[in-house]
């Protein structure tokens, strides 16, 4: 493979691969026939979209890549008989491209997609794939319960159509539904090439509100109390809580001028020590109102200023925010761009942590101190309201890199429940494995490899995710 596809080597984790080949193909029968050939050379095939992951899953480790960018239609809209609505698309479409297509359905109500991740660029295949979480996820419930169909294809060529219910494979005497498998089975079994689509109705309102606090203890007191209440008015409800550190605000600030969609959003103060963002869904305007001025109540009591909060409406406006939170999640990945230019070994160092039971300033406090007495710096973001935390290292050489990883590995052993019920939040891919292999049952690793050597009779797909095979 020449160096015009080398960018095709990496994902946003930074972590650069190898592979021989690549092709785009743009339907059923281009991926059939590119199949026979690596299958007759004993090539393994690396399943890509949009390389917007960030755990190295669309990472070749070798072989022949195959990028599924370029099949992005739109093939079908059916409402069924009860009025559900469903769309069907090829798996390479981008987040932003499906929002398009089903703004331009000519229906007599509105409907969305409710998986959400914050990068528009990330395909449908991908998301699916990955089982992908977005800000909503506390609201509408994981991206496996929005995908109603598949079409996939198998090592050998043959299609298979999947739906809910419908197909099933038996490991350790257990039956486990087919869709279930593939879905956030990362590419590991075969190449999905047709999603069918669960669409909803979208809310009339929604309402995005940012709270900033200067002391960070606030910040996290807030969250806490925001989890712990109950906020529902006519139907409107909160769908989204997520908490911004100081570390990532000032990154935020930084990178402002580098990046263009950060330009539409107001400058944020250096003293701020945290922000907490809510978004609220709902079809009445004043049921919306009532749980934002719940909201700002709540805030007053923890010092933050309702005059220096930021309110937003509309979907244009929600796209700001949307904008902000994406580039949040980016910050760790130019502080990595950076210090790869003097180390190319180092790569993006994240984890996420379950916060159930526990709060995020029990949780912060406890990481602090580790982190402290490794003398390693970390950023904080998360989905409050779906209860995870992310932490991302932000080493400054391979030295601290090592130190972090190390670290990870030693929280994978001490804090499995937290750190396994959250590890697959943005997949596992090559880059989380030994944290997951550390976590996960030995009965779940075992269900890994029984589906493995079942589905990819010819150990062809996805080689190096999740599992040593």
């Amino acid at each position: 493979m020449d160096d015009t596809y080398h960018e095709y080597l990496k994902d946003e984790s930074k972590m650069r691969g190898a592979a021989d080949s690549i092709s785009f193909p743009e339907s059923e029968a281009e991926i059939g026939k590119i199949l026979q050939v690596m299958r007759e050379n004993q090539m393994p095939v690396t399943i890509q979209g949009g390389k917007t992951g960030v755990v190295g899953s669309a990472v070749p480790s070798r072989g022949h890549i195959m990028n599924l960018s370029h099949m992005n239609k739109v093939k079908s809209f059916f409402i069924a008989e009860e009025g559900k609505a469903f769309l069907k698309v090829e798996p390479g479409i981008t987040l932003k491209e499906l929002r398009k297509a089903i703004d331009r359905l000519e229906t007599p109500k509105a409907f969305f997609w409710p998986p959400d991740p914050s990068e528009s660029t990330a395909t449908v295949g991908g998301i699916a794939s990955t089982d992908a979480k977005g800000i909503c996820f506390q609201l509408y419930g994981k991206t496996v319960s929005y995908v109603a169909g598949i079409r996939v294809m198998n090592a050998e060529g043959s299609i298979r159509d999947l739906k809910k219910g419908q197909g099933a494979i038996v490991i350790n005497g257990e039956s486990k539904d087919l869709l279930d498998v593939y879905l956030g089975g990362e590419g590991m079994y075969g190449v999905i090439t047709e999603l069918t689509l669960r669409l909803i109705p979208k809310p009339r309102e929604i309402w995005g509100i940012g709270f900033f606090f200067e002391d960070r203890e606030d910040g996290m007191s807030f969250s806490d109390q925001l989890k712990a209440t109950s906020f529902e008015v006519q139907g409107a409800k909160i769908a989204a809580m997520e908490y911004l550190d100081h570390t990532i605000l000032n990154a935020l600030e930084i990178h402002k001028n580098n990046m263009t969609k950060l330009k539409r959003i107001p400058d944020v103060a250096t003293h701020i020590a945290a922000m907490v963002y809510v978004e609220i869904h709902g079809d009445q305007e004043d049921a919306i109102e009532e749980i934002a001025a719940a909201l700002m109540t709540i805030g007053s009591g923890f010092n933050g200023d309702p005059d220096k909060t930021w309110a937003f409406s509309g979907e244009p406006e929600i796209d700001k925010m949307r904008d902000l939170l994406c580039a949040a999640a980016e910050t760790a990945i130019f502080h990595i761009e950076k210090v790869r230019s003097e180390d190319p070994r180092i790569t993006k160092l994240g984890i996420d942590i379950s916060l159930e039971g526990v709060g995020l300033k029990t949780w912060v406090s406890r990481i602090e101190k580790t982190l402290q007495k490794e003398n390693l710096n970390a950023g904080y973001w998360g989905h409050i309201g779906s209860n995870r935390l992310h932490i991302d290292i932000l080493p400054g050489s391979y030295g601290e890199f090592v130190k972090g990883k190390a670290l990870f590995e030693t929280w994978a052993e001490r804090f499995p429940a937290a750190l396994g019920n959250a590890i697959t939040s943005y997949g596992i891919g090559k880059l989380k494995k030994s944290i997951f292999l550390k976590t996960a049952s030995q009965a779940c690793i075992q269900e890994l490899h029984q589906l493995k050597k079942q589905l990819d009779t010819h150990n062809l797909w996805n080689p190096g995710n999740m599992i040593e095979v």
